[in-house]
C-alpha cells in the first residue's frame, strides 16, 4: 500500500490539476561607495552565489546593480545551468564605487514587463541597500524621489502582483522606506547592522520567493525516499569549524575533496551547497554543527503545497493554513494513502530585540515550539470533508517578533514540509508627546508603513471638551498636532483611520492622558492604549491596560474575521461620571417627549415575514449549490474507478 504513493494512477484527482505559477525573482544590489565600510568583506558576492544555487530550474531570474545607474548584471531569463554559471562569474564584478543610490530607478529599470498581474508568474524583488534615496546633491530631488517611489512606484508594483523584499545593510538605510516598499507589497523586510547576517537573510527571503520541496532535518539527520529525483544541502559553517561531510545511507563519506563524480559540492565563505541526482534511499547525516538554517531542498513528483502565507500580520490577527499532497502535478485524495499521513503545523515563536524608526527587531531562538494537527473532516476550518485538502486556524498570540511555522506531512515512507516566517506587529502606529517649553504639547503620531498604506492614513486627535484637530504630516512620515497645555492631565483620543496594506479598512484609537512622567523628562506617559478594530464595529477602548483586539485577516486565501475581545472595566470614578451622564440623557428624553410610543406590530410582523423569504431562498440556493457538487464529485469517483 505505501508504494502506491508513488505508482498509483488513481490515488490523486483532476480537480486541482492546475499549472503551478513560475517564480520570477529579481535581485537588485547596491554597489554605492558606502558599501565598502558597510560590506567591506564584500559578503553580498557569495550571499548572491548561494541564492542563485539554490534557484530552482523552472523559475526566471535576474541580477542588477545599482548605483547613479543601473546596470543589468545578469541577464534576466530562464534559470539554467548556463544562467547559473555567468551568474556565479558576474557576483565576482560586484563592488563599492557608485556615487548615489538611485533607488526609484533601480526599480523601474528591474520591474520592466509587469505592466499588467499574470497568474501565472509569482514576482518578486529582493532589494539590497545601504543607504537613502540619493539621486542628487539637492535634497529636494531626493525627497521627491522618495515620494514618488511610495505613491507611484510601490502601488504599481503591488497592482502587478509582485512582492518587494527589502534588506536594509546599516543603521543608515533608509528603513522607513524599506519597511514602507515591503509592507505595502506584502513582501519581507529585514535591517541588518552586518554583512555576516546576509547569506541567512537570503536564504529566508528565497524560500519565500519560491516555491521549493524539502524534507524535514533533525539533529543533521534526514530520509531520502524513493519519489525523489534530485537533492541540494545547503550546510553553514562558522569560522573555525571542520570539514563538512555527508554520510550516506550505506555508511560511506563525502567531503568537499572527495565525492563521487555525479556529485556537485560547493564551497563558499560560510557555507556548503552539495548537490547529487538520483540520491540513494534511506537515512542521511551531515557531519557539521547543527544550525536551524540548514536545509535539505529535493525534485520530487511527490510534493507538499500549502496556501500562500502572509509576511506581516498585526497580534490578534487569524489565518487559515491550508496543505494537501500533490502527485505527477494532481491533488493526492485516495482515502486509503492519506490515511497513513499526519498533517501537522508547527509554531515556533521568536523572541525580538526591538529597534526603532521600524527596522525589524533582531530575533533569537527562544526554544518555544507548539504542534497543531491539520484535518481533512470538513470541520472547522476545512471546508469540504475529503477532498485531499488539509486546513487548520492560525492565532497569533505573540504579541511581536517572528513566527516560524512549519507545516509538515509525514508518513511510514516520506516526509516532505514547507517552512515560513511571519513578523508580528503590536501596535498600527508608534506615539510619542511631549512638551515644549511654552506649556503645550506635541503629539506626534508615525504609523507601521509595513501594516498600512501611506497616501491612505488620516489621523485626528479628540480634546476633552469635544472638540477635534487634524495632524499635519511632516516630510518624514509623521503627523504632528500642538495641543494647548489647559489640557494636562486630561485625557485625548487619537482616531487613526486608514487601509491595511491587504486592501482592508482600519480604524484604530488610542487613548492618552496629557501629564508629565514623575522622572521630570520632558516626555509624557502612556496611560491607556485602545485596542484597534475595522471600521465596523467602533474600536474598543481600553483603560487598564495596552490591548489589541483582532482585525481583518491579510494573507490572500480566504479566512474567517475575526472578532474584537470584550472591553475591559472602565475605572470606577469614569464609570460613575457615565452613568450619570446617560441619566441626565434620559431625562432629558422624557421631558421633551410627548409620551411612550407603543410597540408597532405591522413593521414586526413585516420583518418576520421578509427573514422568512430570504431563508427559504438562501436555502433552495444552498441545496442546488449541495446536489450540483455531490453530482461533481459522483462522476469525479466514477472516472477515477473507470
Amino acid at each position: 500500500m505505501y508504494s502506491l504513493f508513488f505508482i498509483s494512477p488513481f490515488s490523486v484527482s483532476s480537480v486541482f490539476a492546475l499549472s503551478e505559477p513560475v517564480s520570477d525573482v529579481r535581485v537588485i544590489i547596491d554597489v554605492s561607495g558606502s558599501m565598502k565600510k558597510n560590506d567591506p568583506k564584500n559578503l553580498r558576492a557569495p550571499a548572491l552565489r548561494m541564492l542563485v544555487g539554490l534557484m530552482p530550474s523552472k523559475a526566471k531570474s535576474g541580477v542588477w546593480t545599482f548605483g547613479k545607474y543601473v546596470n543589468m548584471q545578469v541577464k534576466h531569463g530562464k534559470v539554467t545551468s548556463a544562467w547559473k554559471k555567468r551568474a556565479m562569474l558576474e557576483s565576482k564584478k560586484i563592488h563599492s564605487r557608485g556615487l548615489y543610490t538611485n533607488i526609484e530607478e533601480a526599480l523601474k529599470r528591474t520591474s520592466q514587463g509587469w505592466e499588467k498581474p499574470n497568474r501565472k508568474e509569482r514576482r518578486h524583488l529582493i532589494l539590497l541597500t545601504d543607504g537613502m534615496v540619493d539621486i542628487s546633491k539637492n535634497p529636494q530631488d531626493n525627497a521627491a524621489s522618495r515620494k514618488r517611489i511610495l505613491n507611484s512606484i510601490a502601488p504599481r508594483l503591488k497592482k502587478a502582483g509582485v512582492m518587494i523584499h527589502t534588506i536594509a545593510l546599516s543603521a543608515n538605510a533608509d528603513k522607513k522606506l524599506m519597511a514602507a516598499l515591503a509592507g505595502m507589497t506584502d513582501g519581507w523586510h529585514e535591517a541588518v547592522d552586518n554583512a555576516e547576517d546576509l547569506q541567512r537573510v537570503f536564504l529566508h527571503i528565497f524560500e519565500k520567493s519560491t516555491q521549493v520541496d524539502t524534507v524535514p532535518l533533525e539533529n543533521n539527520r534526514f530520509s531520502i525516499d524513493k519519489s525523489i529525483k534530485d537533492m541540494t544541502v545547503l550546510v553553514f559553517r562558522k569560522p573555525g569549524e571542520s570539514e563538512t561531510k555527508l554520510i550516506t545511507p550505506d555508511k560511506k563519506t563525502w567531503s568537499y575533496k572527495k565525492h563521487p563524480a555525479g556529485v556537485s559540492w560547493y564551497r563558499d565563505t560560510g557555507y556548503d551547497l552539495i548537490s547529487s541526482k538520483n540520491p540513494q534511499v534511506g537515512q542521511w547525516l551531515i557531519n557539521a554543527a547543527i544550525d536551524p538554517d540548514n536545509r535539505v531542498m529535493v525534485v520530487t513528483n511527490l510534493k507538499l503545497a500549502t496556501g500562500e502565507f502572509p509576511n506581516n500580520i498585526m497580534y490578534g490577527d487569524s489565518l487559515t493554513l491550508t496543505a494537501k499532497l500533490i502527485q505527477d502535478g494532481k491533488t493526492v485524495t485516495e482515502e486509503r494513502l492519506l490515511k497513513l499521513v499526519n498533517f501537522n503545523v508547527y509554531k515556533h515563536a521568536m523572541t525580538e530585540q526591538p529597534q526603532t524608526d521600524h527596522g525589524s527587531a533582531t530575533t533569537h531562538d527562544n526554544g518555544a515550539e507548539s504542534q497543531t494537527v491539520m484535518l481533512d473532516d470538513g470541520s472547522g476550518a476545512d471546508r469540504l470533508a475529503n477532498d485531499g485538502v488539509y486546513s487548520v486556524v492560525f492565532n497569533t498570540d505573540q504579541t511581536s517578533g517572528d513566527v516560524s511555522l512549519t507545516i509538515r506531512a509525514k508518513s511510514p515512507v516520506f516526509e516532505r514540509e514547507v517552512r515560513h516566517i511571519i513578523k508580528v506587529h503590536a501596535t498600527p502606529a508608534d506615539l510619542n508627546i511631549t512638551q515644549q517649553a511654552d506649556g503645550q504639547f506635541k503629539l506626534e503620531v508615525a504609523p507601521r508603513m509595513e501594516l498600512l498604506v501611506p497616501h491612505t492614513v488620516s489621523i485626528q486627535v479628540t480634546l476633552p471638551d469635544g472638540s477635534k484637530k487634524t495632524l499635519q504630516q511632516d516630510d518624514d512620515d509623521k503627523w504632528h498636532v500642538i495641543l494647548p497645555k489647559e489640557y494636562t492631565g486630561k485625557r485625548v483620543t487619537v482616531t487613526l483611520v486608514g487601509t491595511r496594506v491587504n486592501d482592508k479598512p482600519f480604524h484604530v484609537d488610542f487613548d492618552k492622558i496629557l501629564a508629565v512622567s514623575q522622572h521630570g523628562d520632558q516626555h509624557l506617559t502612556l496611560d491607556t492604549q485602545a485596542a484597534h478594530a475595522p471600521v465596523a464595529p467602533p474600536a474598543v477602548k481600553s483603560e487598564t491596560q495596552d490591548h489589541h483586539a483582532a482585525v481583518d485577516v491579510p494573507p490572500p486565501i480566504p479566512v474567517p474575521d475575526a472578532h474584537a475581545p470584550a472591553p475591559h472595566e472602565e475605572k470606577a470614578d469614569d464609570g460613575h461620571a457615565k452613568q450619570d451622564k446617560h441619566e441626565a440623557a434620559n431625562d432629558h428624553e422624557t421631558e421633551n417627549g410627548d409620551h411612550e410610543q407603543g410597540f408597532d406590530w405591522l413593521s414586526t410582523t413585516m420583518i418576520i415575514v421578509y427573514a422568512n423569504i430570504l431563508f427559504l431562498i438562501l436555502g433552495g440556493v444552498g441545496y442546488l449549490v449541495w446536489r450540483k457538487r455531490k453530482a461533481k464529485l459522483a462522476k469525479e469517483q466514477e472516472e477515477l474507478e473507470l
